[in-house]
């Protein structure tokens, strides 16, 4: 395995990973941190994996497509836990990359659904334009990208009290939930493991809905 890629990160690994880094080139520097950083928050190490996202953040310097994976692996990571940072940190890519070319192109639905969450009319409004956006932009290649627009869908339109239209979306998101990779073992391809409290909310909302979408 490379060395960016390992999961562990005790002392003896932090020391060794550093040390192939300050060999690295220095345009490679930024990649090998964000890499290493997502291999640790596959692994749980939630806070390291953190730091090194905003380290290949600054690393990447002028290179926005470097910066703008950095951007979004933080973003993602805090989506949860700090949301107003994660809403910060998504407009802020929107900013530097707006096609978002070299990232999962998924940044419009991610700051629709904090937005959403917000719930006032204006954020609503705005969330509306990001998903539209994403459409118009046709960057749903794979069926996760397209579950996760269908979700944020849903919870719009419960969100502005359109029930039939969430029905729908729920609907087609479950759907969406069901389709398999094309490929073995290929993550950001199909929907894996999809939270039972998810499945529970989309499967309540979609009630008898047939999706039409």
């Amino acid at each position: 395995m490379d060395w960016y890629r390992t999961p562990g990160w005790t002392l003896a690994e932090q020391e060794h990973f550093e040390r192939k880094l300050a060999r690295a080139r220095k345009e490679n520097r930024a990649e090998y941190l964000r890499i290493k950083g997502l291999s640790l928050e596959d692994a749980g190490a939630t806070d390291a994996a953190r730091t090194l996202f905003v380290r290949a953040a600054v690393e990447a310097g002028k290179n926005y497509l470097d910066q703008s994976c950095a951007l979004e692996n933080l973003a993602d990571s805090i989506f949860d836990d700090d949301p107003a940072e994660s809403e910060r940190l998504l407009r802020r890519l929107i900013e530097v990359n707006p096609t978002l070319n070299g990232t999962t192109h998924m940044a419009e639905v991610h700051l629709a659904e904090l937005l959403i969450r917000c719930g006032t009319p204006e954020a609503l409004s705005e969330a509306r334009e990001h998903l539209d956006s994403w459409d118009a932009r046709g960057a749903g290649d794979f069926s996760v990208q397209l579950f996760e627009a269908a979700v944020a869908r849903a919870r719009w339109n419960e969100a502005t009290g359109n029930a039939t239209a969430a029905a729908e979306w729920a609907a087609h998101a479950l759907e969406l939930a069901a389709v398999e990779s094309p490929l073995t073992n290929a993550p950001g391809l199909a929907v894996q493991d999809l939270d039972d409290e998810l499945a529970a909310w989309l499967t309540d909302l979609a009630g008898g809905s047939v999706t039409v979408l």
